[in-house]
């Protein structure tokens, strides 16, 4: 069979396959439509069934439920419907055990379970059933536990006819009705509470404790006789609230006093249809003197409300049957998720003898807190003072009573006020109640404090103040709550750690059953509280010792070796405005010094080089002297950072002093560190010399000049050289290398957080950081300069050389015209060709023509031919003993040439050897080409000559035979040598 042939029977066969499978696909899809037609026909046709659980039946203990087939997997097509039935005196409690049910909720597409607790008549099961549902439920989630509203509950189960699952199972009882219908003056939810009809109770939401219904506005209003005040004590209290959210924009419970038809309350109903959640929040949110508070979610129970006179109002708002999304379900736990629409449980209570409040002043700064029995706060408007008092003050106090007093000072971007207290009478049963202060430090004042004076006298010792600030010289130890009771007044001062004191009075007993009888008063206490604007917030070790009232915080290096410094802010962590604050720094000995650097730095001001408004400075003074000198800078600016600063020698005290004004412009302030230096500190390395080490004195004549250098960039190391000469010279620097971290020149600068390299001289202070492209030159003022070299931790990892520095001894003349050196053989005069701001000077006549121009930034005459051909021969280590001067200084000045010059011949001759290299192997690879050919030939020829030969032998002996014959092969292979020899 041919191949066309094999291909046509295959194209035949993959026709016949699939027509037959396109067939076979039509079939499937009719037979599918069958069956679904016939399913739908008999979904269609599902029975709805009915299971009827009757009190008069099963007793008010009830009985149990379940789905069909439970606990195996329930049928299809299924709808059933459950229907509990109970007295009229009575209502239908629900409880679902087991649950498990084909779905996924909220949607619940599959199978479900609908729940109905407000049905008044099972007539209407088909025609109001989406009216009255309170929630349908699928998958795992459970129904809470179900209270109805009514004698009756209706369960409603529908399935469809794919997979099922196991179902459910529950119980049921049946409940009075009565205790939700007491005091119950208007159907659904209208409740009076009179204190003539009965002085205690309960009351609750309407299905406590089942799940509540939705769209229920439930008013419980309390009237009571005059003189008393009414006690709600709140036993249970789970509402719908959105988690992460402040406010109760779903269900809600609003608390009013002494008003029973609040206008906010009108206003709030009257809109409520119409607007949306955020309008709800905005009305629920508008100031009604008479509103106590708005609850919803949870709380810690028991949860106590007080009225302040004999009416108060609770009105219960629920809203529609809101639902959590998957994410706000995982944040519940398992135990809140199926309550978390309990409702509410309570009591309440009319009484006379609660604590009466004419004991909280009414001014400006005392204010009652809404909704407790007695709680105040006290407010300062600027350093206030006065006293508080027990309830029913100059009597004794209930026992049962709980009082909370919160003294507020003032925390604003001016001020940061502290609390302090102080007790004049306590007697507090122990038995009975305690008297809880939270958050502050107990301050003795007849504790004293000294410290060694600076110049070795016997020790100062401080006696008590009368302006309560000998507290601040000790370390205050803040507790979360400091209690106390007994018939002593607890002594000393307490101070607050915030703005905010917190003063509790609580009973032992809260209900009051184990009071002896023989007690029915219990204790008092009267204290004196004041608002002070104090600095113990800010870390030191001592604190102002004559005004608290002023920033003024020492550190000694007697007591701490290294710590934190940073200025007083605000809650908003803003420093305040208006501020004066000193830091003081008081190292040990004169032998000592003190190094300071900052991690973080943020003062606010828009010129970064006067820093007019809000800024940072230093002071200082020394052993010898008791005048204070100043530091020329001052530090402003966001991230500007100052440089790490070392002090000077024989510093006896050291001022931080920051300022701000009264604009409205601050910033977070800064963090600074210190830390007191010694000679065994670790900054101070072998690498270069110490700020302990001795003075160099430097002989004009001997050695003229020298260098300062770095040995590249190192980390946390401190440098510093002190140079001086003879009285009548000065020095010229010239700073020829300068790569370290930070900037003071960018736009904006970055200043210098971790690196500084700093020069001294008398009249002159240079701080300089970052990298410098062109050579700096300085002149001191005096025979004397220091170099400060100081490296902390780098930030980046940029590859930096540190610095180079020349020094130069010279003698300025001060009048330009004036062209002659006082000693003019052995110095030499150094022309301003160039008007420079330096002035003229000399220089030693070694230094001329060593190398290296000295006479630099004026000119460069120290190093011209015609001054070095006249150099007096010296022994000075700066010239050359083996070369004249003008030849060394010939090939120092042209070393760079010379070397590349010498490069450049030496490449020429590699490349010239290289090619003479390759021109004698080309000549060799030609000598052996011709070698190889002329064997060649040599071998054709002895192949030709032997082949001759043996065919004219084989020619003799066939001549005979046929001799015309030979001739012609003869002549062939003739040719054919040819041929070969050719090719």
């Amino acid at each position: 069979m041919s191949s066309s042939n094999y291909v046509l029977l295959v194209i035949i066969i993959m026709d016949f396959s699939s027509t037959v499978l396109f067939i076979c696909l039509i079939f499937f899809k009719c037979q599918v439509r069958g069956q679904e037609n016939s399913a739908l026909q008999s979904s269609l046709t599902v029975e709805t069934q009915y299971l009827t659980f009757d009190m008069s039946q099963y007793g008010q203990d009830g009985g149990v439920f379940s789905s069909p087939n439970f606990p195996n997997n329930y049928p299809q097509n299924t709808i059933l419907f459950y229907q509990f039935i109970a007295s009229s005196d009575y209502r239908v409690v629900i409880e679902i055990d087991s649950f498990q049910i084909r779905g996924v909720t909220p949607q619940c597409t599959h199978d479900y379970l609908d729940v109905f607790i407000n049905v008044t008549n099972f007539d209407f099961v088909h025609n109001v059933l989406n009216d009255q549902l309170l929630h349908r439920y699928c998958g795992r989630n459970k129904p809470p536990l179900l209270v109805s509203f009514t004698n009756l509950l209706l369960l409603g189960f529908f399935t469809e006819d794919t997979q099922t699952e196991r179902g459910f199972n529950g119980s049921f009882r049946f409940i009075p009705a009565q205790p939700y219908r007491n005091n119950l003056q208007r159907q659904p939810c209208d409740y009076i509470f009179n204190s003539s009809k009965a002085k205690r109770g309960e009351f609750f939401s309407s299905t406590y404790p089942g799940t509540y219904l939705p769209w229920q506005f439930c008013n419980y209003s309390f009237i009571g006789l005059p003189g008393e005040r009414i006690h709600i004590r709140f036993r249970d209290l789970i509402l719908f609230k959105t988690p992460n959210t402040q406010h109760c924009a779903v269900d809600l419970i609003k608390v009013y006093d002494n008003i029973l038809d609040p206008p906010e309350l009108r206003r709030f109903l009257s809109s409520f249809r119409q607007n949306t959640h955020s309008d709800q929040q905005y009305l629920s949110d508008q100031h009604d003197q008479h509103h106590i508070t708005d609850l919803c979610g949870t709380y810690h129970l028991p949860l106590d409300v007080y009225s302040t006179s004999n009416i108060l109002l609770l009105y219960f708002i629920a809203t529609h049957y809101a639902e959590l999304t998957d994410e706000e379900q995982a944040q519940m736990s398992d135990y809140a998720r199926p309550l978390w629409r309990k409702g509410f449980y309570a009591e309440y209570e009319f009484s006379s003898s609660l604590t009466k409040l004419d004991f909280i002043d009414k001014t400006k700064s005392n204010q009652y807190v809404s909704g407790t029995e007695c709680d105040q706060t006290i407010k300062s408007f600027g350093q206030g003072h006065g006293i508080i008092h027990s309830p029913n003050w100059p009597h004794a106090y209930k026992p049962q009573t709980s009082c909370t007093t919160y003294l507020l000072g003032l925390d604003d971007r001016y001020t940061l006020e502290n609390v302090e207290i102080e007790f004049d009478q306590f007697d507090i049963d122990c038995n009975l109640a305690s008297l809880v202060i939270y958050n502050a430090s107990r301050i003795y004042d007849y504790r004293l404090r000294s410290r060694p004076s600076s110049n070795n006298s016997p020790l100062v010792t401080t006696s008590k103040s009368p302006l309560f600030s000998n507290y601040y010289r000790q370390e205050l130890d803040f507790k979360g709550n400091l209690s106390f009771c007994g018939h002593f007044k607890p002594e000393g001062r307490f101070v607050s750690q915030t703005a905010l004191l917190k003063l509790s009075f609580i009973p032992t007993d809260r209900s009051g059953t184990n009071t002896f009888s023989s007690l029915n008063n219990g204790g008092k206490f009267q204290a004196k509280y004041k608002f002070v604007k104090s600095y113990h917030q800010v870390s030191a070790d001592e604190y102002d010792g004559t005004n608290p009232n002023i920033c003024n915080l020492s550190y000694y290096q007697s007591r701490t070796i290294t710590g934190k410094f940073e200025p007083p802010r605000s809650s908003e962590n803003d420093y305040f405005a208006n501020s004066n604050c000193t830091f003081n720094f008081f190292p040990l000995n004169e032998h000592s010094r003190l190094l300071i650097w900052y991690d973080y730095f943020n003062i606010a001001d828009d010129d970064l080089v006067r820093c007019p408004s809000d800024n940072l400075t230093y002071t200082y003074s020394l052993h010898s002297s008791s005048i204070f000198y100043s530091h020329p800078f001052h530090y402003c600016g966001y991230r500007n950072f100052p440089s790490p600063f070392l002090t000077l020698r024989s510093t006896e005290l050291f001022r931080v002093h920051f300022r701000s004004n009264d604009d409205s412009e601050t910033g977070l302030g800064f963090e600074g560190r210190y830390q007191f230096l010694n000679q065994s500190s670790s900054f101070f390395s072998f690498i270069c010399r110490s700020p302990f080490d001795s003075i160099i004195y430097i002989n004009e004549t001997k050695e003229p000049s020298g260098n300062i250098s770095t040995d590249g960039y190192p980390e946390n190391v401190i440098c510093e050289w002190s140079y001086v000469t003879t009285r009548g010279f000065q020095f010229l620097l010239e700073l020829n290398l300068l790569q370290i971290e930070g900037s003071k020149t960018k736009d904006p600068p970055q200043g210098c957080q971790t690196a500084v390299l700093r020069i001294y001289s008398e009249g002159r202070f240079d701080e300089l950081c970052g990298q410098q492209d062109e050579i700096s030159y300085f002149t001191t003022d005096s025979n004397w300069f220091t170099i400060q070299f100081i490296s902390l931790n780098r930030q980046t990892k940029e590859l930096l050389r540190g610095f180079h520095l020349y020094w130069t001894v010279i003698e300025m003349k001060l009048k330009s015209t004036e062209q002659q050196c006082s000693l003019s053989n052995e110095y030499f005069y150094c022309r301003n060709t160039i008007n420079h701001t330096i002035g003229n000077f000399c220089i030693h006549r070694s230094l001329v023509c060593d190398g290296r121009s000295h006479c630099q930034p004026l000119s460069n005459d120290d190093e011209h031919p015609s001054n070095c051909y006249m150099v007096i021969p010296s022994h000075s280590k700066h010239s050359s003993s083996s070369l004249p001067s003008s030849t060394f200084s010939f090939f120092q000045q042209h070393l760079l040439l010379i070397i590349i010059i010498f490069i450049l011949c030496l490449t020429m001759l590699c490349i010239a050897l290289i090619l003479i290299c390759l021109l004698i192997k080309m000549k060799r690879r030609q000598q052996d080409r011709q070698v190889n050919k002329s064997r060649r030939r040599t071998n054709q020829q002895d192949d030709f000559l032997l082949r001759k030969k043996s065919l004219q032998t084989y020619s003799d002996e066939e001549e005979e035979d046929d001799d015309e014959d030979n001739q012609s092969e003869f002549i062939a292979t003739n040719r054919m040598e040819q041929a070969v020899t050719t090719v």
